[in-house]
């Protein structure tokens, strides 16, 4: 089979509305038959992919994010993040970002972030006087914080696919998460300001207020210092982390937030679900990249490409203009698998430092999940809050804006992403 019929057949296969997974499985294993290769190099390349421990972290971090969803800990991170800032202007809207920051910090998820934490975000600014697009809206583009800010299952799949260290990838995700959350507040301020929104004016926290609010929310505060402590002291790897991670959640649980049998089996089934799935698309993509591979496309693309480039700035504009449209299209993992491969090859063509390129690669995919046709976060969103696709769309337009200047400034201004990598994590020369 040639590269061009394999081609026609995978994108055939997607245009008739066919799952990437099973759309890559497919067009794999027909290219197997047809090119007379053993048919146990399906199975043997697809276990083969999954056979990290890297990628063990995935279904800790999924479990991580559940339980605190079902034990009350996002009620109490929601409350402690409304005590510091519900009284600047846009009021909830701050406080909807801050608490998906430090819910980032200890989840790694954005579905989880806004299927549990928006949630209670939602009920509490419909409740309060906010317009439900708005808060829909600000619960959507917040949520696309947590694949960002370490822990971050997604940078786990990135380390896997391109072998860069997991600890820089967590490191070099803090400060753009951290930019991500002040654009969003920033263009809150703005649109409440302005009067295109509007925010009710709540009340400064007093110091009595701010202590217990802090008091009930430090076990679960500590969850993410302890993480990176651990990872940075050499005390154990992310892949670990994320059992201790777990462990604790599990310890608050019993002795702060109720421990509850039911809820942490509704956690366990709730990750063990989108494990498999996640598994399974890095499975079929082991063998679909082991096709690609072997027909050099990559390499032959990269050659193409270099007598259209004259520097390094404009493969980086390419790149974030094809993560910006592909993730429209395609869910983020699936859209790793198919574009990661070409991408290293770039940049080490162009001396792209990895991990820049890797949280440059998130920060822009996560847009995709907020946008029409194919967002996870977007109708995970729109189940919670109750909403239709135009509404929320609508009101999503300014976040959009200044999502995609921050990953303008991500994929531009490498220090923004390298500077604490090379600060705490130097690698050796």
């Amino acid at each position: 089979m040639t590269p061009l019929v394999f081609a026609i057949l995978f994108f055939g296969l997607l245009l008739l509305g066919m799952p990437v997974a099973y759309t890559m499985l497919i067009a794999s294993a027909v290219y197997i038959l047809a090119a007379g290769l053993p048919e146990v190099q399906l199975t043997m390349r697809a276990s083969g992919g999954i056979e990290s421990f890297s990628l063990l972290a995935i279904p800790m971090f999924l479990l991580a994010g559940n339980l605190m969803n079902g034990m009350g800990v996002t009620e109490r991170i929601f409350a402690f993040a409304g005590v510091l800032v519900r009284h600047i202007t846009g009021g909830l809207g701050h406080v909807n970002v801050l608490a998906s920051v430090i819910f980032a910090g200890m989840s790694g998820s954005a579905v989880a972030d806004a299927g549990g934490l928006g949630a209670v975000e939602i009920k509490a600014m419909k409740q309060a006087g906010y317009s439900g697009p708005f808060s829909a809206a600000i619960t959507a583009a917040s949520a696309t914080i947590g694949p960002i800010i370490p822990p971050s299952i997604t940078l786990v799949v990135y380390g896997f696919l391109a072998e860069e260290s997991v600890g820089r990838l967590f490191l070099g995700g803090a400060i753009p998460g951290l930019l991500v959350a002040f654009a969003l507040m920033v263009i809150v301020y703005v649109l409440v300001k302005t009067g295109r929104e509007t925010a009710p004016r709540l009340p400064r926290a007093t110091s009595s207020e701010v202590r217990l609010a802090l008091w009930r929310a430090v076990p679960a505060l500590l969850a993410p210092a302890i993480l990176m402590g651990g990872i940075l002291a050499g005390i154990f790897t992310p892949t670990e982390a994320s059992v201790v991670v777990v462990l604790y959640i599990l310890l608050i649980g019993s002795v702060s937030f109720g421990f509850d049998r039911v809820q942490i089996w509704k956690a366990l089934t709730g990750a063990v679900r989108t494990t498999s799935s996640t598994l399974f698309i890095i499975a079929v993509s082991a063998v679909f990249g082991w096709i690609i591979s072997i027909q050099r496309l990559p390499v032959q693309l990269v050659d193409a490409m270099q007598g259209m480039f004259v520097s390094q700035s404009a493969v980086i504009l390419v790149m974030v203009i094809t993560l910006l449209i592909v993730g429209m299209f395609m869910e983020v993992l699936a859209a790793l698998v198919l574009l990661v491969p070409t991408f290293l090859a770039l940049a080490y063509t162009f001396d792209i430092d990895t991990v820049h390129m890797g949280v440059m690669i998130v920060v822009t995919m996560m847009i995709g999940t907020i946008t029409p046709p194919v967002g996870l976060v977007l109708y995970t969103v729109m189940a919670v809050a109750n909403i239709g696709m135009g509404p929320l769309t609508r009101a999503l337009v300014p976040f959009y804006l200044v999502m995609v200047v921050v990953a303008l400034l991500v994929a531009f201004f490498p220090a923004i992403t390298l500077f604490l990598p090379d600060l705490l994590m130097p690698t050796a020369q």
